[in-house]
């Protein structure tokens, strides 16, 4: 382990580091929040978007010290050949591509090669990086967050506090887990995050906080 790293930091850097989706049940320190919520199609997007930013709000009161994704290389991402130019890799793969490569020119940038692939897809995916990125306040977190609520088809971005021991995801305008790996802060956010609870998962939320406090 990197002494100068914390160590969230030396987790997520690590190439054997797992964090797969639905997050929230694969892993036991984590809280699951319900976004969309309303009658109609603007009232739920809008209060998808106001309840996102209050979460954040609540995690990230110092900002975000690290976020990361996936980079994916698929076996059909190429027309022809094993020559790679840039007029032969398909459209989805140049757009991934312009998305990796405008935070990594933006921003102070760590690549942790060939992640493991998720089970299912490893019949269609050759190659997993992982982007992790320092942001400064040129980085709009907001943003972010709302183009996936808007279920843009970028990679999903993660966002963590190294203080708080925790990576944020929104994984569309349905909802967001929080992923804790120290048990104190899963306490003390707890009920801090209730009031967003997803009524669907509350029991076993309660379960895991009881186990922990």
């Amino acid at each position: 382990m990197d002494k100068g790293l914390t160590s969230i930091e030396n987790m997520i850097l690590n190439r054997d580091f797992v964090y797969e989706p639905p997050y929230f049940y694969n892993n036991k320190l984590a809280l699951r929040c319900e976004l969309g919520i309303g009658d109609t199609n603007e009232e739920y997007l809008q209060n998808a978007k106001d309840r996102a930013a209050a979460i954040f709000k609540i995690l990230f009161e110092d900002g975000v010290d690290m976020f990361f994704f996936d980079n994916y290389i698929y076996d059909e991402d190429f027309d022809m050949g094993t020559t790679v130019y840039i007029n032969n890799i398909v459209a989805a793969t140049r757009d991934r591509l312009k998305f990796s490569l405008g935070y990594q020119k933006k921003f102070k940038h760590k690549v942790v090669r060939d992640v493991p692939v998720y089970e299912d897809d490893r019949d269609d995916i050759c190659r997993r990086n992982r982007i992790c990125c320092y942001p400064d306040e040129k980085f709009n977190a907001m943003q972010a967050l709302n183009a996936q609520i808007d279920e843009q088809k970028n990679p999903t971005i993660h966002l963590v506090s190294f203080a708080n021991d925790c990576i944020f995801t929104v994984y569309d305008d349905r909802g967001c887990d929080i992923v804790f790996y120290d048990k104190a802060n899963f306490v003390k956010f707890y009920p801090l995050l209730k009031k967003y609870f997803l009524d669907y998962d509350r029991e076993l939320m309660e379960q895991r906080y009881n186990d922990n406090i």
